[in-house]
């Protein structure tokens, strides 16, 4: 098996669409950070392009929706929120950082207009360092979406590729095997798994084919098996049908984790540009930068484009100290060192 690289020839159209459209989803937690990906998105947006916004609206309230319009007034953005309030999603199962409106972009074609053959999906916790006139670029063709795959469970199961630069990935994985029952599913082991943060999505695969209704289905008959909520379900469902962008379009926070570039799950010279030039940043897992404690080597980022929202020079506040948070947090650490060293025994007993 060779590296993986994250180049995908014959993929893109000429750089010809001005306008593209983006879809967000957020409840009233996400509210300012989907500010600053809006924001972001839009400082960095090609000169004379202009998105279309559509934010599905989870929870937002009146004032967030006010802010969010205010902070994007000088920019060339159409926006428009779309109320969620006749979906009920409560069955599927959330947990951590996570609430239900995950589960909102599975359902994509719902929110917008049937005149729209695609979309560019953006979580509420990025900062675009790009034009997404670029992501836009790209001809979904056949696919049912183009994603980045995960930097933190690149494969449905990695020990399936433990050789090599892939074994001395292995420790410092979140995960070697992201869709427990891939074997139930009849999906390729050794394919790879995407994280769903950053998409350019397909909506007539997803009208035809009635991809928003198989993807919870999917969740709903495989519930004891669902890890990374949403991400599940698209990863299934899509298995093979979706096309790779380059990493530097979906940067983890994982991808500061690995010790080197040649300790990582991609080819070194990749991987290395993924984190000199990042197209969008993706603050991922439960430590988010808005949180005091965060340690994310990129938080400062996320401030200086807050500053230029409707929230501009908002700050944590350092919360009162709780035995109970204290040991959360020492507590993660400990269990991640753990597992690495635990994988790492692991590895070399197997190697034997």
């Amino acid at each position: 098996m060779t590296l993986v690289r994250s180049r995908h020839e014959n993929s893109r159209t000429a750089a010809s669409a001005t306008e593209p459209v983006v879809l967000c989803a957020a409840d009233q937690r996400y509210a300012m950070p989907l500010a600053v990906t809006l924001v972001s998105a839009a400082e960095n947006l090609a000169v004379g392009s202009r998105l279309k916004v559509f934010v599905v609206d989870g929870g937002l309230s009146a004032d967030a929706r006010v802010r969010l319009r205010d902070s994007l007034t000088s920019y060339p953005v159409d926006l428009q929120f779309v109320p969620a309030d006749a979906v009920d999603l409560s069955d599927l199962k959330i947990s951590h950082h996570i609430s239900h409106t995950a589960f909102l972009r599975l359902l994509a074609d719902r929110w917008l207009p049937e005149s729209f053959d695609k979309c560019i999906y953006l979580d509420s916790d990025l900062v675009v360092l790009s034009s997404l006139t670029e992501l836009w670029d790209y001809a979904v063709d056949d696919y049912y979406c183009y994603a980045v795959p995960d930097v933190a469970c690149p494969f449905v199961d990695a020990r399936r590729l433990a050789g090599g630069q892939f074994r001395r990935s292995l420790p410092y994985l979140a995960s070697w095997q992201p869709i427990p029952n891939y074997h139930e599913l009849d999906i390729d082991p050794e394919a790879m798994y995407f994280n769903s943060g950053v998409m350019v999505l397909n909506l007539n695969r997803w009208r035809q084919e009635k991809l928003g209704e198989r993807l919870l289905g999917t969740l709903r008959a495989h519930s004891e098996h669902v890890w990374c909520w949403d991400q599940y379900a698209l990863n299934a469902v899509c298995s093979g049908r979706w096309g790779q962008l380059p990493l530097t379009w979906n940067v983890g926070a994982h991808a500061f984790e690995f010790p080197a570039a040649e300790q990582s799950p991609f080819a070194a010279d990749d991987y290395r540009e993924m984190l000199r030039r990042p197209a969008i940043l993706h603050f991922t897992t439960e430590f988010k930068p808005w949180d005091y404690h965060c340690n994310h080597p990129r938080r400062d980022v996320f401030f200086e484009y807050l500053d230029k929202t409707a929230w501009r020079g908002w700050r944590p506040s350092r919360p009162p100290f709780r035995w109970q948070s204290w040991l959360s947090r020492v507590g993660a650490s400990f269990v991640k060192r753990w597992t690495i060293l635990q994988r790492k025994i692991l590895l070399a007993g197997n190697r034997r």
